[in-house]
């Protein structure tokens, strides 16, 4: 069986297009998503629609959450001053602009999704098995807490989201694998992130997929919705900056069109 795993679309329309494109070229059985439909990106609504339409099951990450609910905050591990600022914008931004049904479809995910293909067990979850919403499965995780993971779940294979990483981690014949972001990728490259795992007579492998896909266009959809400029900014550099000090201290971020 041959199975893709999406995470962190984030609202954008271009790099999910080019996903779910790319996708249809490799004889894919299924695709999972692992949370984050929405957020700092300028499609929200048309994001959740293509993920109903595929019938693409999907776990519950925070940023769905707090849209869904209408929450004040995402619960994210924004730094101080800017980067609180323009997460807070984010959320009400989404908030104002995801119609009522898709807010109650995000409330509708579960929290996890529970597989077992030819006699192997996968748990997917957006942020960890321990804290489904919040917790970072970094690449730099401490050894004590990943087997500590392990230990309180019986998954052989653990598919999470959430740091926008793509990570590969193996401990006693089990693996924890992060596809990264469709929408917002952290990893230095402004391109699309996803994983394909493939299952046979109880062996699996597992590759890693970068995709091109129009960044110009989704920067430009930010800006012109209102959204802040950082959030063009970062996406275009394919990963996160310094955002600096509030914008009462006029710092300036220019993104040329």
């Amino acid at each position: 069986m041959k199975l893709a795993f999406i995470s962190d679309i984030h609202a954008n329309l271009e790099a999910l297009n080019a996903v779910l494109k790319d996708i249809k070229k490799r004889e894919i059985e299924k695709i999972y998503c692992l949370g984050d439909l929405v957020g700092y990106g300028p499609n929200p609504n048309e994001v959740i629609d293509i993920i109903k339409k595929e019938k693409i099951e999907s776990v519950m990450g925070n940023y769905d959450n707090a849209i869904g609910y209408e929450k004040e905050s995402c619960g994210c591990a924004y730094n101080p001053g800017r980067e609180t600022e323009v997460g807070d914008e984010s959320i009400n931004w989404t908030i104002k602009n995801t119609t009522k049904k898709n807010k109650e479809y995000l409330k509708s995910l579960s929290s996890k999704i529970e597989l077992k293909i030819e006699g192997i067990n996968l748990l997917l979850v957006h942020g960890s098995p321990l804290n489904h919403l919040f917790e970072y499965i970094k690449p730099d995780i401490d050894i004590l807490r990943l087997k500590e993971i392990f230990n309180k779940t019986n998954a052989d294979i653990i598919i999470t989201g959430h740091t926008h990483l793509i990570m590969s981690k193996h401990i006693k014949g089990k693996a924890i694998l992060n596809p990264g972001s469709i929408g917002r990728t952290k990893d230095g490259s402004p391109l699309a992130t996803y994983l394909i795992l493939e299952i046979n007579n109880g062996i699996y492998n597992y590759e890693f997929i970068k995709v091109k896909y129009d960044v110009k266009k989704t920067v430009e959809k930010i800006i012109e919705v209102g959204l802040p400029v950082e959030l063009a900014t970062v996406l275009a550099l394919g990963g996160t900056f310094n955002m600096g000090k509030s914008k009462n201290n006029n710092m300036i971020f220019k993104v040329n069109k």
